[in-house]
């Protein structure tokens, strides 16, 4: 299965194994060509006594075996060392490993130079045989493939990775512009407002101010969650007044936009990480509060009792315009976001990071043009919290 392995590092110390073992060697390496000079490096090696050898290099010329190989593109057999001008016996002094006979193939594959494979010693030993020197090309040949397809497959999740990179800087760059537009507007107004006797305009100007400043701190949040691991800091919790400062904190953005919210708990107390939930809370209420239409929407907030598996739930629902199918399997992938520039797609990605931190799990119902809700679902007690 070497061929069918993805992992370039995998690959490679499968290779070297597989080679020992298939030539019945006593050590066995690969180096791979530098792409940035004209040189092979030890990539890996396999047997006794070889310390100093993974960092060395060897330039690609007639002077030693290895460089002999890919220079020439051929393989060779040498059943005397020693007895070989090419052979360097510095390796052997520098590692204390007495080299007897050599097998070195080149590693080609789809007429691109990989670099060489270099068998040494056979473990009964005898010296090399022409036998021995087909079926290490063989052995090479699969080898060179397997390596090729590991590189590609690095390249493709590279050029994918920064794709990615790219939509989510572009993304986050409009969404950001966006909110530093409303600050300065806001600011503006104040500014024009300032020496007239009026404060009204002063007053809606300040309300441009927090409403972008708070936006601003979300983002932020929501990166600094989802970047780095996190064990939740459990701490008794009256989760029925959390809801009510969620709500108390989007009262005004809800109603900005005719949205009333509306919150009830069956439950006082859980262990848990307040902060966390906070920030969990506020993604999702704010969700619903984009989703509703402006004026007519409603948003509830409730909290049920714990179940016989000692499990609570909060629920955030609204009556917004829900879900296509399509949307609701991609909502927790990092940067997705239905909002075009309005949203970063961090904020359920981080939710739902900080519910499994939690020992919980995040579930979802959304009907096209009917609402959606959301259930996290938590331990009244995490099993952490004891030592938390």
């Amino acid at each position: 299965m070497v061929a069918g392995n993805l992992d370039l590092a995998d690959v490679l110390r499968s290779s070297i194994h597989a080679a020992a073992e298939a030539m019945n060697a006593e050590a066995c390496s690969i180096l791979l060509k530098d792409p940035e000079a004209d040189a092979l490096r030890f990539h890996i090696v396999d047997g006794p006594q070889t310390h100093g050898l993974s960092s060395a290099a060897l330039p690609i010329d007639d002077h030693s075996i290895a460089g002999w190989v890919a220079n020439h593109q051929e393989a060779v057999l040498i059943p005397d060392a020693y007895g070989d001008a090419r052979f360097n016996r510095d390796w052997d002094l520098r590692t204390g490993f007495r080299t007897k006979s050599i097998l070195c193939a080149p590693l080609v594959s789809q007429d691109r130079q990989v670099g060489v494979m270099q068998i040494l010693n056979r473990r009964d030993g005898r010296a090399f045989d022409e036998y021995d020197l087909v079926l290490s090309q063989a052995v090479a040949s699969l080898i060179a493939v397997a390596i090729h397809n590991a590189e590609e497959h690095e390249a493709r999740l590279r050029a994918e990775r920064l794709a990615t990179i790219g939509q989510t800087i572009a993304g986050m760059a409009h969404c950001v512009k966006n909110i530093l537009n409303g600050l300065r507007a806001g600011s503006y107004i104040i500014d024009q407002e300032m020496g007239e006797a009026d404060t009204s305009k002063v007053a809606r100007g300040w309300k441009i101010v927090k409403k972008n400043m708070m936006l601003l701190s979300n983002i932020v949040m929501d990166m600094l969650s989802y970047s780095k691991e996190r064990k939740p800091l459990y701490q008794p919790c009256r989760i029925g007044d959390l809801c009510e400062d969620v709500v108390g904190l989007l009262r005004q953005q809800a109603g900005d936009k005719g949205v009333t919210l509306v919150t009830s708990s069956d439950l006082d107390e859980v262990c848990a990480d307040e902060s966390g939930l906070r920030r969990c809370l506020i993604n999702l209420v704010g969700n619903a509060i984009d989703a509703c239409s402006a004026g007519g929407g409603l948003v509830k907030v409730d909290v049920a009792a714990a179940d016989a598996d000692g499990r609570f739930a909060i629920r955030v629902r609204d009556n917004g315009c829900g879900m296509e199918p399509q949307a609701r399997e991609k909502i927790f992938d990092a940067f997705f976001s239905t909002k075009g520039g309005k949203g970063t797609g961090l904020g359920l990605a981080v939710t739902k990071k900080i519910v499994e931190e939690h020992g919980g799990e995040i579930r979802v119902e959304s009907v096209l043009g009917q609402g959606t809700e959301f259930a996290l679902v938590l331990p009244v007690k995490p099993a952490g919290a004891a030592s938390g």
